[in-house]
């Protein structure tokens, strides 16, 4: 069965902030090489254990691992089959297997200089993050080697990415209260389509000052027509105006999403690279070998497309 892992696989647009000289993916190399069985590899916090599995260094640049975390001796719960005339069930544990553990999580990466392209399937983005300090830690590696953050990539232009991508799909989101005050102190920007939303709102509400407090919310897709071929450029060129009248007029408040023609995502207070595949299930997680294939194309992309340059 094909497994779809949705929007937190191949996400990119994390940066190991090293410098030029001393990057993530070298600290990476280094560390493997310092540390050279799973058993070296191996940290524990909090009674759970994260463990480098399998690391692959390629020639051409970049290195691919795959984490996983485990807890020693935690049983699963099991939902036992019901037999005819059951009306209640009672949830049984398990055991993990003889020479084994249940998995927590695992995540899959590809490193290249200072980007991180990750598939994630349990592991939260801090978990990772620490599980990588400790091992340079473990490691012995110089002590700025440490000195890094995996932040989401928020200094790569939008207006640039906008203009180079094209804009799929606008989705607003204000409540009617938010979106009424938009309208009337935001009319020449982009969020007055928003207010004029709301006030059609406001026409349905039996008492005309229900709207402060209620918990109406107004989502605004707003998309080009391919139906209409002949003004469809027309279309593409107005609303890729919009898009970039928000982001030049963005407030601290504001929540929109800006899709662009390569499914990238543009938010008030950063971008999000990402994409989604099909990938091969294995129990509780995916196909390795597939996911660092995916993951090695998406960095491609973001390359060949100028999104890395900083």
């Amino acid at each position: 069965m094909p497994r779809d892992t949705g929007e937190s696989c191949n996400r990119c647009g994390y940066n190991g902030l090293l410098g030029q000289a001393l990057t993530l993916e070298r600290c990476l190399r280094d560390a493997h090489k310092n540390l050279k069985t799973v058993e070296e590899r191996t940290i524990t916090h909090g009674g759970q254990q994260t463990k480098s599995l399998k690391p692959r260094e390629l020639s051409a640049g970049g290195i691919f691992l795959h984490l996983a975390a485990d807890t020693p001796g935690e049983y699963a719960s099991v939902v036992p089959k019901a037999k005819p005339g059951d009306a209640e069930l009672d949830l049984e544990v398990a055991e993990p297997p003889a020479g084994g553990e249940w998995l927590d999580g695992d995540a899959f990466l590809f490193v290249r200089q200072n980007h991180v392209c990750m598939c994630s399937t349990g592991l939260r983005d801090t978990a990772i993050a620490a599980f990588i300090y400790a091992l340079f830690r473990k490691a012995e590696l110089r002590r700025d080697a440490t000195r890094f953050q995996l932040l989401k990539v928020a200094d790569v232009s939008k207006l640039r990415m906008l203009h180079q991508q094209g804009v799929k799909e606008i989705e607003l989101k204000a409540t009617v209260f938010q979106a009424t005050a938009d309208y009337e102190r935001r009319k020449a920007h982009a969020y007055g389509i928003v207010g004029a939303a709301a006030k059609q709102f406001k026409a349905f509400q039996k008492k005309p000052n229900d709207y402060t407090r209620d918990g109406l919310q107004v989502i605004l897709s707003i998309k080009s027509d391919h139906r209409f071929k002949k003004d469809f450029k027309i279309g593409e060129k107005q609303i890729e105006e919009v898009a970039a009248d928000m982001i030049k007029n963005a407030e601290e408040e504001d929540d929109f999403t800006i899709i662009t023609k390569t499914k990238q995502k543009i938010g008030p207070n950063e971008i999000f690279l990402r994409s989604k595949v099909w990938i091969d299930g294995e129990g509780k997680t995916v196909d390795r070998d597939k996911a660092w294939r995916e993951l090695s194309n998406f960095y491609r992309m973001l390359h060949d497309t100028g999104l890395l340059e900083q």
